[in-house]
């Protein structure tokens, strides 16, 4: 069956769903199949009209094979991909036709992790975790990464989580200039240091991922965004340094220290380093 890893905001606009591909181009195959992005945000979703797609397919069609209680629902039938070979799964434009799916899937996320015979990872672009029916699938994936600014008032938010993720250990992925450090963060929100990522935003892959460039082409792939999200994915996909790598992480692995230092392979304080990307 499929893992899956959620990602949504508590507050506003984090960047979920940049990091959500950013982390699909970086993931360790290992041999395994391809991630899939699907974009179960209940406010409506971005990528079809970000990539040129048809939001007529994805989630709408896989709400409607949970509603019929068809859990071998084809999550690859759903799937469109993004120029660079991105698989996605776009959720409807319309809030309300969004809402409904999203609350349709959540009711069956077995759509979500296929048969037994299913391989590879979900990576669930939740946008912003106010709907019940976003907070049900949060709570139903392997894991959760909430992403946040790196403001004081974003953080806060955090800080205030809701009761529905008592007992839950979340990671936390600060995206873009934040003056502090992992261990501060983790200290005044009461989180472990290592449930803690400091990753920069750059305009250069923030671009490509907002349909501004080719996802395969480009020098994002030098960015410091990209280089942190291939930290965060292997962590994330539990791959250690002598696993496989395929797609994006072969190539950032081919380009020698000067585009992953060494301090990146071994944990994830080491992005605080990359702090020097731009903010939007």
């Amino acid at each position: 069956m499929r893992q899956i890893v959620a990602l949504g905001s508590l507050k506003g606009a984090a960047g979920a769903s940049t990091l959500a591909l950013a982390l699909a181009a970086a993931w360790p195959l290992g041999g395994e199949v391809p991630p899939v992005v699907v974009e179960a945000d209940a406010s409506g979703g971005d990528l079809a009209v970000r990539f040129g797609l048809s939001d007529m397919v994805g989630l709408l069609a896989l709400a409607a094979g949970a509603r019929q209680g068809a859990p071998e629902m084809d999550l690859d039938g759903c799937t469109q991909a993004v120029a660079g070979g991105l698989r996605v799964v776009v959720a409807p434009t319309g809030a309300d036709q969004a809402l409904a799916s999203v609350a349709e899937v959540a009711a069956c996320p077995s759509v979500l992790r296929g048969d037994a015979g299913s391989e590879g990872t979900v990576l669930l672009d939740l946008g912003h975790l106010g709907a019940a029916a976003s907070r049900e699938l949060a709570r139903a994936a392997d894991r959760l990464v909430l992403v946040s600014r790196g403001s004081a008032d974003a953080l806060a938010h955090v800080a205030a989580r809701p009761e529905w993720l008592e007992g839950a250990r979340p990671e936390l992925a600060v995206v873009g200039t934040c003056r502090y450090s992992a261990s501060d963060i983790a200290q005044a929100l009461e989180m472990d240091r290592d449930q803690i990522h400091l990753l920069p935003w750059d305009v250069r892959a923030g671009n490509a991922f907002a349909g501004g460039a080719r996802v395969a082409e480009g020098r994002w792939r030098r960015s410091p965004l990209a280089r942190a999200a291939f930290v965060l994915a292997r962590q994330l996909a539990g791959a250690g340094d002598d696993a496989p790598r395929g797609g994006l992480c072969g190539e950032l692995a081919q380009l020698g220290s000067r585009a992953l230092p060494r301090q990146l392979v071994g944990r994830s304080g080491a992005l605080r380093s990359l702090e020097k990307g731009r903010t939007r």
